[in-house]
């Protein structure tokens, strides 16, 4: 698609806020996850657009791109997800969930889809650095924060291992988790033994 169509395509649809000035002068750190890289948005309005260099705001919870050397903003309202190439690392993300832990849709990355569906929300938020010198003007640093997420039949849940909270997502499954995670001995924190388990459970 042509970078003319793709323009046609942005201002149609309403191109995202443009971003004039950094608004994190001073914090430590990077509100991104990732650098910029090529990939293509998937409008509220069903269409996609291909070849811009994208990447998540993981502070704001926006997906910014550039375009013709302006910076410009998407909310989860505008666009329903956004993914990344296998060259380009790969990477799925969607914002049609709403998160209970924060009743607000954000962008949230498929790790394993089925009937257990697996999401991992990765977001920053603002702190004290604490390596400040005393006396110094107090300075702040982007931390990083990470949960994940279960959909079954469209019901968000947060993963924890905690029993009542694994009945919820699993139910009448729950005997079968269980033996997985204490024969596998899943590590909650780590994305890849979650994706052992989802995917064990999506197995019939």
């Amino acid at each position: 698609m042509s970078s003319i169509a793709q323009m046609t395509l942005l201002r149609d649809n309403g191109t995202g806020m443009p971003i004039t000035a950094n608004p994190f002068v001073g914090v430590k750190g990077s509100p991104y996850f990732d650098e910029f890289k090529k990939g293509v948005i998937y409008l509220a309005s069903g269409q996609k657009v291909e070849g811009l260099s994208i990447a998540l705001n993981a502070y704001s919870n926006t997906l910014e791109y550039k375009l013709e050397g302006g910076l410009f903003a998407y909310t989860t309202e505008k666009v329903t997800g956004f993914s990344y190439p296998s060259e380009a690392g790969g990477g799925e993300y969607t914002s049609a969930y709403l998160v209970p832990t924060l009743k607000s849709k954000r962008f949230l990355k498929f790790v394993e889809k089925g009937t257990y569906t697996l999401l991992y929300h990765a977001y920053k938020t603002m702190t004290d650095d604490p390596s400040a010198t005393y006396g110094a003007q107090a300075s702040k640093v982007f931390q990083d924060q990470e949960e994940f997420f279960v959909v079954v039949n469209e019901r968000v849940m947060l993963m924890k291992n905690k029993e009542k909270d694994l009945q919820q997502i699993f139910g009448t499954d729950l005997a079968k988790a269980m033996a997985f995670i204490k024969s596998e001995r899943i590590d909650f924190k780590k994305s890849g033994d979650l994706q052992a388990l989802i995917r064990h459970m999506n197995q019939n």
